[in-house]
């Protein structure tokens, strides 16, 4: 019997993300992810785990991904342009057209696949929690930090909905100004 292929579990990862972004957190299939990752299906199995393991490292890695950006943003720019480049991103690049992760892997999911929209959730709440400790400093309380938080949320998933959905970009961008007005005060 061979050894088991040595691969870098981050690389494996990474190119498993770029498979369920893709393709989908429903849809993406172990012959995809062992095609993204270059892996046998016993290498995929020995080195990370099943399919959920690896949609759930995905889904960490993207998240992990997204909070580092928004601190930067948040560093950078301050509360109320982070606010504004957060929504005009949702509403214009998207993710260069691909929308985001999470809001796509919720729609996709069936109900009754809940280890999956569990890992989904999970990640949203990670999320949450880094952008409500984001906008607290400008906040009265916790509390409000965390309204301001889910407010932003609907509004970011909306606007990446609509422009999957083709609205003209000129219509949601003024709707990222507009947001960005309410929700980018503390």
């Amino acid at each position: 019997m061979g050894r088991p292929r040595e691969f870098d579990p981050a690389v494996a990862v990474d190119q498993a993300l770029q498979a369920f972004w893709e393709s989908g957190l429903a849809a993406t299939s172990v012959d995809q992810l062992q095609q993204a990752t270059g892996l046998s299906r016993s290498s995929m199995y020995q080195g990370i785990g099943n399919r959920d393991e690896w949609l759930r490292l995905a889904v960490d890695r993207y998240v992990d991904r997204l909070i580092v950006e928004f601190e930067r943003l948040f560093r950078d720019c301050g509360t109320a342009q982070a606010v504004h480049s957060l929504l005009l991103g949702a509403a214009d690049d998207n993710f260069a057209g691909k929308g985001c992760l999470l809001v796509n892997g919720i729609a996709q999911l069936h109900a009754d696949d809940s280890t999956n929209r569990d890992i989904v959730r999970r990640g949203f709440a990670r999320l949450a929690d880094a952008l409500t400790a984001l906008l607290r400093p400008g906040m009265p309380s916790e509390r409000d930090a965390r309204a301001r938080c889910v407010e932003l949320l609907c509004a970011i998933s909306g606007l990446r909905t609509l422009q999957l959905a083709g609205l003209p970009r000129e219509s949601l961008v003024s709707a990222a100004d507009r947001l960005s007005g309410l929700l980018g005060a503390g």
